[in-house]
C-alpha cells in the first residue's frame, strides 16, 4: 500500500539541460527546475545525448536548498543536452488531500477492522433485551 500512496503523491518530472565542460572538466552542476520528493535521489535518472558520456552522480551530490546536482561521467571540453528525470510533488498547494493520503492506512485500519468488530458488539449487545 505504500508504493500506491507514494505513487499518488508523486509524478515524474523530466527536464532538458545543456550542460558544457570546460577542457578537463568531467563533471557539471545541474539545477532542477523543481524539488526532488523527500530529497529521494534514487528516483533519479539521467542520459545524455553524446555517446562518449556516462552520466552518473551520488546521493550527496543533490543540493535541496539550491536544486544542484553534481553529475559526472561527462566528456570534456563539450556540449551535451542532459535529459534528466525525477519524482516531484504531485500535490503541492493540497494540503488537505496530502493529510488524507498520508493517514491513509489507519483510515483503512478503521474502515476494514474496526468499524465491523463495533458493529458485531453493537448487535450482541442489542440482542440482551
Amino acid at each position: 500500500m505504500a508504493e500506491t500512496v507514494y505513487d499518488f503523491k508523486t509524478m515524474l518530472r523530466t527536464e532538458e539541460v545543456t550542460s558544457p565542460t570546460a577542457a578537463g572538466v568531467t563533471t557539471a552542476n545541474v539545477t532542477l527546475g523543481k524539488p526532488i520528493f523527500d530529497d529521494d535521489t534514487s528516483t533519479l535518472d539521467i542520459l545524455s545525448d553524446l555517446a562518449t558520456d556516462t552520466p552518473a552522480y551520488s546521493a550527496s551530490s543533490y543540493n535541496s536548498t539550491t536544486r544542484q546536482l553534481l553529475t559526472s561521467g561527462l566528456t570534456a571540453n563539450t556540449t551535451r543536452v542532459l535529459t534528466v528525470s525525477y519524482d516531484v510533488n504531485a500535490l503541492e498547494g493540497f494540503d488537505a488531500i496530502v493529510l488524507i493520503v498520508d493517514r491513509w492506512p489507519f483510515i483503512w485500519l478503521l474502515l476494514v477492522i474496526i468499524f465491523p468488530l463495533v458493529g458485531i458488539g453493537a448487535i450482541f449487545i442489542g440482542r440482551g433485551d
